[in-house]
């Protein structure tokens, strides 16, 4: 069961975007991006951590499925299942690819399923109630879930700018914890200065 807090922070995300959903209607606004160039820059380095092609992956946080639309561009035949906390994504989501599996779920959602790969990608700032220890719990329950690997991006403490309000993860105190669940960890902070990209493996064979 959720600590009360926790639940709120879920509450608290699902009014944002849908806020933000019924704002912009579609497009990397609705996600609270700065443009569809910074979103898919974010999907090329977590698309690195292994090779998708003919990977089942679970896009935690998926929102409009844009993770999904981006690997169908370049050719990548996944079998995709995308989960999100908002509604009225998911529901956005299934209209835009009516082929690919949405889900109202989370990552803690424990339906038994593995996956090859687990991906996330901002589900991270807006949480407030012990963001830290959150994303830690998300994390760990990720590799739970994954065969091969893993990999999420946050804010970065080393940005310039913070904004108030948002979470910002120390990344290496975040490798630090990765470390705990597994010695083959890759950490990027070379594509964008506000926010980092780690890569959990399995194993030697994961990639």
């Amino acid at each position: 069961m959720k600590h009360p807090l926790q639940a709120a922070d879920d509450a608290r995300t699902v009014e944002f975007f849908t806020g933000l959903l019924q704002a912009h209607g579609s497009g990397p606004r609705v996600l609270n991006w700065g443009s569809a160039a910074a979103q898919e820059r974010r999907f090329e380095v977590l698309a690195a951590v292994g090779d998708l092609a003919g990977a089942s992956v679970l896009d935690v946080g998926c929102g409009l499925g844009d993770f999904y639309g981006w690997q169908r561009r370049r050719g990548l035949a996944v079998n995709y299942v995308g989960v999100d906390l908002t509604p009225g994504l998911v529901d956005a989501a299934r209209t835009r690819f009516p082929e690919a599996e949405f889900r109202v779920a989370d990552v803690f959602t424990d339906d038994g399923a593995e996956f090859d790969f687990v991906i996330a990608s901002g589900i991270f700032y807006l949480r407030q109630h012990e963001p830290e220890r959150f994303l830690e719990q998300a994390v760990a329950r990720m590799f739970a879930r994954c065969r091969r690997g893993v990999a999420f991006n946050s804010l970065s403490t080393w940005s310039a700018r913070q904004d108030a309000g948002e979470f910002y993860a120390d990344p290496l105190r975040t490798v630090d914890y990765c470390r705990t669940l597994t010695p083959r960890v890759v950490l990027r902070h070379d594509y964008h200065p506000g926010d980092f990209t780690v890569h959990l493996l399995k194993s030697a064979s994961s990639s």
